[in-house]
């Protein structure tokens, strides 16, 4: 059939693929092309070649025409766009033909031919007026559909920089592209985020574009956006489908990520992971003769990087707070498979360490001895309130197990002194001085606002002008002084708040507040190395105790365990209550 004769029709198939029986451009001879880099030049074929492709310049009410090609080259295909010869255009708005104001609005409609494009938003319309057939882009002109009808006359033309217009890009470097609602206009987006400027097609539209496009990768329509269109290379698109046949993976969803996750795995221990998902294939062989040739939707897929969760794990998607209303959250028990803790019996706390029992320990000289096993008792049970205090002093520094009473007695006059010098330092400073320190006046403003929500609903900070606020201020405040590289983070008074409560002293909460940070400083280092190092420990520990959960945490994009940074960085005291805080606190530092 003579190609002047076909009917043209498009579509595009449920995997985004395009479908048309529209004939491919007829180029001629063939046809080669350079182009140009800005350091080098490659030369190759041109294969798809269209006039007429109209480029509408991001954040510009401008439309420019240009030829739309692509070129297969020794390095790849790649997609050009070239400005064409500048030909001067203008731009007009006409008044909305509704009546405004009163009076009715006419509008000469007769030398309206086609649309072009797709509008430019919601509220315009592109329009040409006596339209040669052979010129695909005449003379152009907005029209308002808002019920303004006064708008500011534009006039442009396609005199910009052919530099800021030209498009060249490889096409297995585009990640993906957007079809407007009438199909006609393609935003083409690229793997390192770049957006291009839209490409308005006439007439037939992109279809046979598209095709020529598809020749070199795979195109599937996104999940989550139907105008949406994701580009793979065809090597993998394979491979993912080969995937899918086994039925051990979902494709349709985000466990396409499980299944590159595992084969980067593989790149980098392919003996150990090569194992692991035979074993696992073995497993599902062997112990589920019963499964259905496909798996359940509910089961996520993965066998690739752990057992199967849905059968393994009990799923509630209704979990209750404490007045009976629904939450957000689920709460999920392992039903069938063993984990290393369910060999863990539960055991019953001993008692709190007493005041008998700490004075046992304690020699005529005022030298506590045989420490640990001190530290096994308050590891145990815990320490009596009445004497908690006094213990916390020599568990985080302030007294040392080994100085006698009249050595304690000695420092401490000299921690009181270099404490109260210290806060006399910033207190001293003067307005303008605090203006001339940036750094000094951002720790001042974030204490200022982290005491004022630190705790504020517990009866020993409730209140307005509480003078136990303003401790936690001073302390903090000061700390700052004593240690300005690492200043004043997010969190600490979180850590201060618990022991200004069981020191009921400022000079003594603040020692052991030094000592504290010791231990947790590089939580709140700017680089987060605590963290870092704390969250793969426990991520390693997870695998190892429990891997099915593990497995799923996984499954659910949360194998980081970033959901843990808040109980890691401030010791779960959000977590609990402040009785049961206190008493893991002395767990953690036994």
């Amino acid at each position: 059939m003579d190609s002047e004769a076909t009917t043209p029709t498009r579509g595009y198939s449920a995997n985004g693929s395009s479908q048309s029986s529209l004939p491919s451009p007829d180029l001629g001879p063939k046809k080669l092309r350079k182009i140009v880099f800005d350091d080098f030049e490659i030369h190759g074929e041109v294969v798809y070649s269209r006039d007429g492709v109209i480029v509408q310049a991001k954040k510009e009410d401008r439309l420019h025409s240009g030829n739309l090609q692509i070129t297969e080259t020794k390095h790849g295909a790649f997609v050009t766009w070239d400005l064409d010869t500048p030909v001067q255009q203008t731009l007009s708005v006409e008044p909305d033909p509704r009546p405004a104001n009163g009076q009715n609005g006419q509008t000469d409609r007769s030398s309206v031919t086609f649309c072009v494009g797709s509008p430019p938003s919601a509220d315009w319309a592109v329009i040409a007026d006596n339209a040669d057939p052979g010129t695909p882009l005449g003379r152009v002109r907005y029209k308002s559909r808002s019920n303004s009808t006064e708008s500011p006359a534009v006039t442009f033309s396609s005199h910009l920089e052919e530099k800021q217009l030209k498009m060249v890009v490889e096409v297995t470097e585009i990640r993906s592209y957007r079809l407007s609602d009438d199909g006609n206009q393609v935003t083409i987006m690229m793997k390192d985020g770049t957006v291009h400027n839209n490409l308005i097609f006439l007439d037939e539209g992109p279809t046979d574009f598209l095709e020529s496009v598809h020749k070199y990768v795979s195109i599937k329509r996104a999940s989550s956006d139907e105008n949406m269109f994701v580009l793979m290379d065809k090597r993998m698109a394979a491979l993912d489908q080969s995937l899918s046949e086994l039925n051990l993976v979902d494709m349709t969803g985000t466990n396409t990520d499980v299944v590159w996750r595992t084969l980067s795995d593989f790149q980098k221990d392919p003996y150990t992971t090569g194992l692991s998902i035979f074993s696992k294939i073995t497993d599902k062989i062997l112990f589920s003769p019963g499964e259905k040739e496909l798996r359940p939707e509910e089961e996520m897929a993965e066998l690739l990087q752990g057992d199967s969760v849905g059968a393994s794990l009990d799923i509630s998607q209704s979990v209750h707070n404490e007045q009976g209303e629904n939450t957000d959250w689920q709460l999920v028990t392992n039903k069938s498979r063993s984990c290393v803790m369910s060999s863990v019996q539960a055991c019953e706390r001993d008692d709190p360490l007493c005041q008998l029992d700490w004075e046992l320990h304690i020699d005529s000289e005022g030298m506590v001895q045989e420490v640990p096993q001190l530290l096994q008792k308050i590891f145990k049970g815990g320490i009596e309130e009445n004497i908690r205090s006094e213990v916390w002093k020599y568990m985080l520094g302030y007294f040392h197990w080994e100085h006698p009473a009249e050595v304690r007695e000695t420092n401490k006059r000299a921690k009181v002194e270099e404490y109260f010098r210290m806060k006399l330092q910033w207190q001293s400073m003067s307005e303008e001085q605090q203006n001339r320190f940036a750094a000094f006046q951002e720790r001042k403003s974030q204490i200022e606002k982290d005491i004022g929500r630190t705790d504020r609903s517990h009866p020993y900070y409730v209140g307005n002008n509480n003078p136990n606020v303003a401790l936690l201020q001073d302390i903090l405040m000061t700390y700052v002084m004593f240690n300005f590289d690492l200043g004043y983070v997010q969190g600490m008074s979180d850590l201060l708040s618990p022991i200004l409560f069981v020191m009921k002293n400022e000079v003594d909460a603040f020692w052991c507040f030094v000592g504290f940070m010791d231990q947790v400083g590089s939580n709140f280092e700017l680089d987060q190395g605590g963290m870092k190092r704390q969250l793969d420990d426990m991520t390693e520990i997870m695998k190892f105790v429990d891997p099915v959960f593990y497995n799923y945490l996984e499954a659910k994009e949360s194998g980081n365990l970033f959901f843990c940074f808040r109980w890691m960085l401030i010791w779960f005291k959000r977590e609990f209550n402040y009785s049961d805080t206190l008493t893991l606190w002395e767990v953690l530092w036994t």
